[in-house]
């Protein structure tokens, strides 16, 4: 649609209808392609045509086109393009009114035309952008925008979510609706063309998800993979994800964005670089107040964690307690860190190397100086085989907290109890869950309990132990023929007061002249994992 130039022969009143060319231009709009539903910009580039830029437009549906107004009546503050030196964007927050159209003729819009023009005459040639249809009456509600998010309450719903790249846009937004049964799907997002949009559980969980992917280079996870995404409030539950690369309950592979207030429980299964709990990899997420209790298993390569597999981003007000099965660089948090991590904790039920394992820590499996971790906190009896590193982060900076109090968290790690993080106490069993979400249990192994107690029962005739003399004055000797890593003592209220690493030795021997008579527990680690407690009494 060119410009008609309207020209008076002489005193005569015939108009000769002329079409001029315009300046060379060209076009780009975000997003690309415009949805027909959604705000929409659109950037013309061209000659400097100086400060005061106004911007002819219409819609074509079907045959038809529906200017937005006449030429004349473009010079309008509604139409003026903002920018300069060439430069000219105009911003539309609404096709349907901004074109006048109706519900039928939106529906059939395919294309926006654009001329950028003066008051002065001057003006662009034509430029074109592509419309395509957004959805109407998607998933269980909702239009996707801050305001009206799309509901999410069935199977269904997450299926079109995974299957529908459009919404994965970072202006569309969701939450969920109720508790959803997931089962098997493929997972939103990929690692070349990642979900960046904006997902809120409201506190519900997505639950038996099983996502598997068996290509090198991909991420699997519920969300495949993120970029600028912001994801909260949700926990997935039970859930089944096994990869090559990237691999995560949560989240495979979080370029950027913030993961706040989630959890993880399940498996997760990975057989290359970069498993975790929760996230595999996360290059440059913020991960805040969130836990994983899944039991993590990478045997080929390196870089698994509890919660993550290798992070570069920004993690804190977190913890995990899964089971940890790995060949390298593996951690309860964090298997390979090289970002920042703070006021968190690692309370895993065991952390265990495959045959040929190498480097295994409580807390953070790289030993180097990039191992930036500060305020933590780790389980001291965690089960732990193979190479021992013990700088920068192995044990976090304290393993003797009592990692079963409130305080511990609330005091030392400075998490908030007032609207973030909940204390539940069951029976002996004390734990932090996150406020107001559902499906949540007790994350922690009952030998993680008994550790922070002293108290359970153990057959220590099969464990070959010996204790002696007992009752005891001041040395009490301790024989194992499986050979001891650790001894604690505690007292019968719980408060330990001897803790020893023991390197495996077949006799070790205990100072106890400091501590007043009394019932005492003693609780010795193996080095096959296994434990053994004995009543001992000090005269």
């Amino acid at each position: 649609m060119k410009r008609k130039v309207l020209c008076l022969l002489s005193a005569f009143t015939a108009v000769l209808s002329v079409y001029a060319d315009g300046d060379q231009a060209s076009l780009t709009s975000s997003p690309s392609p415009i949805v027909s539903t959604k705000p929409f910009e659109v950037t013309i580039q061209t000659s400097d045509f100086g400060g005061e830029v106004y911007c002819y437009t219409w819609a074509i549906a079907g045959s038809e086109e529906y200017p937005a107004s006449d030429w004349a009546g473009a010079i309008n503050a509604k139409f003026k393009m903002t920018g300069s030196g060439g430069t000219y964007t105009i911003k539309v927050s609404d096709l349907m009114s901004f074109y006048g159209l109706t519900e039928a003729q939106l529906e059939t819009v395919t294309k926006l035309g654009f001329i950028a023009r003066t008051s002065s005459g001057r003006q662009t040639a034509d430029c074109m952008a592509e419309v395509i249809q957004g959805r109407k009456n998607a998933y269980s509600g909702g239009e996707g925008t801050a305001q009206s998010p799309f509901i999410l309450k069935t199977t269904e719903d997450i299926i079109a979510l995974s299957t529908t790249s459009m919404d994965w846009a970072e202006d569309v937004y969701f939450e969920m609706g109720a508790d959803i049964n997931v089962g098997e799907f493929n997972g939103i997002g990929t690692k070349s063309s990642p979900f960046k949009g904006n997902f809120d559980g409201k506190g519900f969980s997505l639950k038996n998800a099983t996502v598997s992917n068996t290509a090198i280079g991909t991420s699997t996870g519920v969300f495949n993979a993120i970029e600028g995404a912001v994801i909260t409030n949700v926990g997935v539950v039970d859930a089944t994800v096994s990869g090559t690369t990237f691999t995560g309950a949560l989240v495979g592979y979080a370029a950027s964005g913030r993961v706040e207030r989630c959890f993880s429980s399940g498996s997760v299964t990975g057989s290359s670089i970069c498993a975790g709990g929760l996230i595999g990899e996360n290059v440059g997420a913020t991960v805040s107040d969130c836990y994983s209790t899944a039991a993590v298993t990478n045997t080929n390569d390196y870089a698994t964690g509890g919660l993550i597999g290798k992070n570069k981003g920004v993690v804190k007000n977190t913890y995990a307690s899964g089971k940890i099965t790995a060949y390298n660089y593996a951690g309860g948090l964090i298997g390979a860190n090289y970002g920042t991590v703070s006021a968190s904790a690692a309370i895993n039920a065991s952390i265990m190397p495959t045959s040929d394992g190498m480097y295994i820590a409580r807390f953070g499996g790289n030993n180097n100086a990039a191992n930036n971790a500060s305020n933590t906190i780790s389980w001291k009896l965690m089960p732990l085989t193979g190479t021992d590193w013990s700088a920068y982060g192995h044990h976090a900076d304290d393993h003797n907290a009592n990692l079963v109090s409130k305080q511990t968290y609330s005091d030392l790690l400075g998490w908030n109890f007032a609207d973030v993080w909940e204390w539940r106490t069951e029976g002996t069993h004390s734990y932090p869950v996150l406020a107001g979400l559902n499906n949540q249990k007790d994350p922690a192994s009952d030998d993680f309990y008994h550790g922070q107690t002293g108290i359970e029962i153990v057959d220590t005739d099969r464990a070959a132990l010996s204790v002696y003399p007992n009752p005891v004055d001041n040395l009490l000797n301790v024989e194992a023929t499986e050979g001891i890593a650790g001894i604690a003592v505690y007292s019968l209220s719980g408060r330990r007061v001897i803790d020893m690493e023991c390197g495996n030795e077949a006799t070790v021997a205990i100072e106890c002249g400091h501590l007043g008579s009394g019932i005492y527990m003693l609780n010795v680690t193996l080095s096959d994992g296994s434990r053994a407690i004995e009543k001992i009494i000090k005269k």
